[in-house]
This record gives C-alpha cells, sequence and structure tokens, in this order.
C-alpha cells in the first residue's frame, strides 16, 4: 500500500508547481538511503519537466544526521523560500529545530516520511506549524470511512492514527479483496496461495478503494507496484489538515 518512491517524488514536484509554493527551492535528502534518494531524484526531474527553479541541493547520511547547518546555510544563502525534504520526520524535527536557531523560515515540504513530525520526543511542536507534505490519508479528513477508523482506532488505542495505521487496515482489505478473487483457501500450500495473491493483485480488473487512496481506486502493477492519488496535508494548530481545505 505504500507509495512507490518515483510516484511521490513526481507528485510533490507537480503540487508545488500548480499551487506555486516557492520560488526558488532547496533539496535537502539522505544520500546513504534509497528511499530518499529515489524520491530526490524524480523530483529532480520532473521540477527541471515544470521550469521549478532549484537553488541549493545538500545532502547527509546517518553518521551526519545530527548537524544539519551546512545544508541550511546553503539554501538560506541561496535565497530558497521553499524546502523540500524527502526524509523522514526524526531529522526533519533536527533540521526545523536549528532553522529556527539561526532564524531561516521557508516554507517546508515532505512527503509521507514526514507523517509522525508531531511525535517526536522533545520536539517543540510549534516549530511544525505550516509544514506541507504529500500523503495517502489525512486523520481529519470528512468522508464517513475516515471519520468511522479514526473514531474506532482512538477507542482502541488511545490516540489519533497516522498513515501507517491506516496503511495496514487498507492491507488487510485487499488481501481480503484478493483472498476473495483468487479463491485461495486456507487447506491450500503456502506457496499455491501466496501465487494466487499476487495474481489476482496484479491483474487488470483488480482495484481497490480504500483510506489512503484519496477516493480514487488503487491498482496494481505487474511487479507489485501500488498507484494511488497522494492528498496534500498541512499542520495547523498542532493538527494534520488537509492541505485544499
Amino acid at each position: 500500500m505504500c507509495f512507490t518512491d518515483p510516484n511521490q517524488g513526481a507528485a510533490s514536484a507537480q503540487y508545488i508547481a500548480e499551487q506555486g509554493l516557492g520560488s526558488k527551492i532547496a533539496i535537502i535528502y539522505k544520500n546513504d538511503d534509497t528511499y530518499s534518494m529515489g524520491i530526490r531524484d524524480t523530483f529532480v526531474t520532473k521540477a527541471e519537466e515544470l521550469g521549478l527553479d532549484i537553488v541549493s541541493e545538500s545532502t547527509f547520511t546517518e553518521d551526519s544526521q545530527t548537524d544539519f547547518s551546512v545544508q541550511l546555510n546553503d539554501a538560506k544563502n541561496a535565497g530558497a523560500d521553499l524546502v523540500f525534504l524527502p526524509i523522514y520526520y526524526t531529522p526533519i524535527s533536527l533540521i526545523l529545530t536549528q532553522a529556527n536557531q539561526m532564524g531561516y523560515a521557508p516554507k517546508w515540504f515532505g512527503v509521507d516520511g514526514m507523517d509522525g513530525l508531531l511525535t517526536v520526543e522533545g520536539f517543540d511542536t510549534s516549530l511544525a506549524e505550516g509544514c506541507m507534505l504529500l500523503t495517502p490519508f489525512v486523520a481529519t479528513a470528512d468522508d464517513e470511512a475516515t471519520k468511522a477508523f479514526v473514531s474506532t482506532y482512538e477507542e482502541n488505542y488511545g490516540e489519533t492514527p497516522n498513515q501507517f495505521a491506516a496503511d495496514a487496515y487498507d492491507c488487510i482489505y485487499v488481501l481480503k479483496q484478493a483472498i476473495e478473487q483468487s479463491g485461495v483457501t486456507s487447506d491450500m500450500d503456502a506457496s499455491e496461495i501466496c501465487d494466487g495473491l499476487m495474481e489476482a493483485i496484479t491483474s487488470p480488473d483488480f482495484s481497490y478503494t480504500g483510506l489512503t487512496t484519496a477516493g480514487e481506486a488503487a491498482t496494481w502493477s505487474d511487479t507489485g507496484e501500488v498507484s494511488k492519488q497522494p492528498m496534500g496535508m498541512v499542520i495547523q494548530d498542532g493538527v494534520y489538515m488537509p492541505l485544499d481545505a
């Protein structure tokens, strides 16, 4: 159910361009992480196609993700008014903290790895105000399926579900649908069940509409990658809200 890296990178560039969110864009990505690099690569390709002006690109690694002064100064000195962050929420919390300390306040735009930023221990969540990201799930959406899921989840676990919880929920129902469509049964060999599910999910007539598909049907390629529509999210008053609300 998780987005492929190319899907997120291209969709982010498209959204930034369509909404006119930044005139000069910086990118900070993790160069020893295939997730981050994959999103960065497709973002750059799409940004160039759309005429977006990338004025700064800087990287970090697993061993250097505590000090972002070099990356932030490069973005600031280049005049970047939007910083694209194709990385996970823990280093993002440090980037926002250190940017605030140096008086740098661009717009921040991330992908699904940013979801979870508000739960980082010790992080001043006020610094996340206005952060934008593309994600498959917004807990504050007002459709009936999301409201029912969020209500039940909060009753059972005492917290608001993030996109990973919604992805897991959808996974179960994709498997249910694939089981029904393929006709596999519990007395079959495990490899037969696996083959049957794979054949069903990747068939041209298989699709699924759920919590993380933005009201549109998700489909799967013949190699198993999901194609689904991302949603824009912005953090307002310490809450994730639909970006177009």
